[in-house]
């Protein structure tokens, strides 16, 4: 079982859920399954950090933190 928490951007928690094993393998295909015809696709360009309006620079930059944290 995990429990997945959504944050407001300020760090208090807005809801949570609790999600079971089999959810998790099936969510985890489907990523996976994205991930692959991602990488198949050759048009497909990853927007560069200089892309990115500063608002949302530093939310990556937040949410980096509190998952290396």
């Amino acid at each position: 079982m995990v429990k997945v928490i959504h944050l407001a951007d300020d760090g208090t928690e807005i809801t949570a859920i609790e999600v079971d094993d089999f959810t998790i393998e099936v969510i985890y295909s489907g990523i996976a399954d994205m991930l692959r015809e991602a990488a198949a696709a050759t048009t497909v360009a990853a927007a560069a950090p200089a892309d990115l309006s500063r608002e949302a620079r530093l939310r990556r930059d937040k949410i980096l933190t509190r998952l290396r944290g």
